[in-house]
């Protein structure tokens, strides 16, 4: 079986899903290959190729690249700052040679490379879709927050341009949530679609309870209560830093809380208790480390699929504290491996209670997380492509 990944770009939490399922397959003696539309330079990656490659410099793909931004969001550009975009591409990608080899077109976050009148209508590939945000199924947005239904004409008219391209097109689609595949079924353009949920690869062998220390900057003050925020943009109202910020204001022991920030550093962060950025980590050993090194990671995201993040700290035995919502309920059990809360005042309430010590998780008590064990998934998504 030849398979062949798709993603716009070769970072992100998108990429790193998709390089990891890629990775277990060639680990597992599958024929697989992965297709960038562009190279950011910070990943090697075996069996990977880039669409960008076919032009013959970089400065024309450069121009290319931004002539596509302009053609995809033409009728939407009058607001560039709402992160929306529609079905059109100027790169064709059914006219790369990985394309015409591959059996399965497994696609992934492919915004900007994907033009769905010139790959779907013209192509009797299989095609494997795993959902990493709503873009796929709906007119444009990316996820409900922050968008207020402003481009109703674009909206309509990319539906409608979905629905006609897959019209006879083999596509089953996959969503690491039940809340994802929820959203796909009673979405216009996926509703009678095959929908599995299989869960994203998370390496064992990095993500594990018995890490070792190799990230020299990290430095644990072991008295403190010791918590964790991970968001590459923490200014994205989506992924809720803002709510955490508001919870930390309102607890009593401010002086028992460390937090440690890995993402994007922000000046205008008004942070009442200890901290420290850890910027962006992009080497996984180092997040693992990061992770077992602290008593909590928190994820206050307003709405989300099923971040990595969660089941990253999940593999390392470190409980979880984020909002009910999206994927993330799916992943916590309250009380056994991590809080549920419902809004921020909940989120200040529980951390006087962790403070107080009226609550705690011993991480040597959480359980074994089986449903993300890489052979299972291996087995979910060769089923999914015999399917």
């Amino acid at each position: 079986m030849k398979i062949l990944h798709v993603n716009t770009i070769d970072t992100g939490g998108a990429a790193i899903a998709a390089i990891r399922l890629h990775e277990l397959l060639l680990q597992n003696g599958v024929e697989s290959k992965i297709l960038f539309l562009w190279k950011s330079g910070k990943v090697q990656v075996k069996e990977s190729y880039y669409f960008e490659d076919l032009f013959s410099s970089k400065l024309i793909f450069k121009i290319w690249y931004k002539l596509n931004v302009v053609f995809n969001r033409r009728f939407t550009f009058y607001k560039p700052s709402l992160y929306f975009n529609g079905p059109d591409s100027l790169f064709n990608m059914s006219k790369h040679p990985l394309f015409l080899w591959a059996e399965v077109i497994h696609l992934h976050w492919v915004v900007k490379f994907l033009d769905w009148n010139s790959v779907f209508n013209n192509s009797k590939k299989k095609f494997v879709w795993t959902l990493h945000d709503m873009n796929p199924f709906t007119g444009g947005e990316h996820y409900k927050t922050g968008y207020n239904n402003e481009f109703k004409f674009a909206s309509k008219r990319t539906i409608d341009v979905k629905k006609k391209a897959i019209d006879s097109t083999d596509l089953t689609i996959i969503t690491p949530s039940e809340w994802m595949k929820n959203c796909a079924d009673n979405s216009e353009v996926f509703k009678g679609r095959k929908i599995f949920t299989v869960r994203n690869p998370i390496p064992s062998k990095v993500f594990n309870m018995y890490v070792v220390e190799n990230f020299p900057n990290l430095k644990i003050d072991k008295s403190k209560i010791n918590l964790l925020f991970v968001a590459e943009n923490p200014s994205d109202v989506r992924k809720g830093f803002y709510l955490l910020i508001q919870a930390l204001h309102n607890i009593k022991h401010k002086e028992v809380f460390q937090l440690y920030i890995i993402g994007k550093e922000s000046n205008a962060i008004d942070l009442p208790i200890s901290h420290q950025f850890l910027g962006v980590v992009s080497d996984p050993n180092q997040l693992a480390q990061v992770y077992g090194s602290v008593d909590y990671f928190i994820i206050p995201s307003i709405e989300d699929n099923l971040p990595n993040t969660v089941s990253e700290a999940l593999m390392c035995g470190t409980p979880v504290i984020g909002f009910e919502v999206g994927g993330i309920k799916e992943m916590i059990q309250n009380g056994v491996n991590g809080f549920l809360v419902n809004n921020e005042v909940e989120l200040g309430l529980l951390l006087n209670k962790i403070a107080d010590k009226e609550v705690e998780i011993n991480k040597q008590a959480i359980p074994d997380n089986l449903e993300l064990v890489e052979s299972k998934i291996l087995s979910q998504i060769i089923d999914v492509y015999n399917h």
